[in-house]
């Protein structure tokens, strides 16, 4: 990095007319994103991955444009456009999130305060419905515009209710949130993801965090059920000073040194911009067509399976030898019509052939009743026919025509 490179951005002073013209791109928010916009659409770009050298080692993220187009035009601009250079990361709370994105030198960080929107326009644009719809959650290593609790939306920057919730996540203007944790639960009402962390997360979480939260109360408050001590830099200081001044106060913190733009995709689908994740996406959606398919097989098998034992059991000529008989070798001979039917598959052949030995009683013993016996569970014929529906098997064993219905149990 040359030394003219190495000098931060500087934008001029609101009062100096002949210099504003002359003035970086990055001095001027709204027509940064017009250019970044614009070309993202001209190339139909997917994605973009950026590396970031800090001076604690570097880590990699991808920004995916379909998750949040506004805000990832900006990010690429800012950081193609070198906004993020010798930037301070004035917020490291262990396994909560990293916060790092107000710009070194006070001229061009103001052009980036969420206070001064009504001048420069800084803050993004409000994302679409149908791109909220389709966003994701603020899992670890996501990434996130960070906001300045308590301003409004883009969108309603003449008015309205300061510290509404539902406007707090439009606040988006430079700074950069990744979280180390789950914290959808408290932030996906705040910030909006649209880039995550693919390499050197190790790197992000050894950021030196030892001042804790930033010394705002609002900052302070929202973390203090943590239990972190608010010792860091003060937004006054970060945004007024500078970052030679901010570094000189808190020697201990990490810092951006720069960032580099190293890779784009263009056109496809967002799951075609995940990489890696569109194949296991595709592969997770074939195993499930799969597992209803073999559920659906294995339920219409187990179901005409169910059939057949009980069609053959009900085919099936039980012979009672005696009154002392029980049907004990019916309950047997039942059980085993159920195993060979089964042929493997779950059936409880127990309960199912307890079912029929009951019906069985219940027929005969009503039987028992029509021809003025006592019905009794103790079967004296000497043969019964079981059948099939209505299919009606004839007794053979040469009683009388009339008794016929008597001795044959229909299912």
């Amino acid at each position: 990095m040359s030394e003219g490179e190495d000098a931060p951005m500087r934008c001029a002073e609101k009062t100096d007319e002949t210099k504003k013209d002359d003035d970086s791109l990055l001095c001027r928010p709204t027509e940064l994103d017009k250019k970044y916009a614009r070309e993202s659409t001209e190339k139909s770009l997917l994605r973009a991955d950026f590396e970031f050298t800090t001076t604690n080692g570097t880590f990699t993220v991808r920004a995916y444009r379909a998750l949040a187009p506004n805000a990832f035009d900006r990010f690429r601009g800012l950081l193609n456009e070198h906004f993020y250079r010798k930037t301070v990361v004035y917020r490291s709370l262990t396994g909560y999130g990293v916060q790092f994105g107000i710009a070194s030198e006070p001229s061009l960080a103001e052009r980036y305060d969420p206070n001064k929107n009504a001048t420069y326009g800084c803050v993004v644009g409000d994302e679409s419905e149908k791109t909220l719809e389709t966003t994701t959650s603020n899992k670890r290593g996501w990434v996130a515009f960070g906001t300045s609790l308590g301003h409004v939306s883009s969108s309603d920057s003449s008015g309205g209710d300061s510290g509404s919730n539902d406007k707090i996540y439009h606040d988006r203007t430079s700074e950069i949130f990744i979280n180390l944790r789950d914290n959808s639960e408290d932030l996906d009402a705040k910030c909006l993801p649209f880039a995550e962390v693919t390499d050197g997360i190790d790197v992000v979480e050894k950021l030196y965090s030892g001042y804790g939260e930033m010394s705002d109360e609002i900052m302070c408050n929202e973390t203090q059920s943590l239990g972190f001590k608010c010792d860091g830099p003060s937004r006054t200081e970060l945004f007024d000073s500078g970052y030679s001044v901010v570094s000189q106060k808190f020697p201990k913190l990490d810092a951006i040194l720069y960032a580099e733009e190293i890779a784009l995709q263009e056109k496809g689908s967002l799951i075609d911009a995940r990489g890696e994740g569109g194949g296991f996406f595709y592969f997770v959606l074939s195993c499930t067509i799969l597992g209803f398919l073999a559920c659906f097989f294995r339920m219409h098998v187990v179901n005409r399976r169910r059939k057949t034992v009980a069609r053959r059991a009900s085919k099936y000529t039980a012979y009672v030898a005696s009154e002392q008989d029980d049907l004990s070798q019916l309950h047997q001979t039942l059980r085993e019509q159920f195993a060979a039917a089964n042929e493997g598959v779950s059936v409880d052949i127990k309960v199912e052939s307890e079912k029929l030995k009951s019906r069985v009683i219940e027929q005969m013993n009503e039987r028992r009743q029509q021809r003025g016996s006592v019905a009794n569970p103790f079967i004296s014929s000497s043969s019964l026919e079981l059948e099939d529906g209505d299919q009606h098997l004839e007794q053979r064993s040469g009683n009388d025509t009339s008794n016929n219905d008597v001795n044959t149990i229909r299912f």
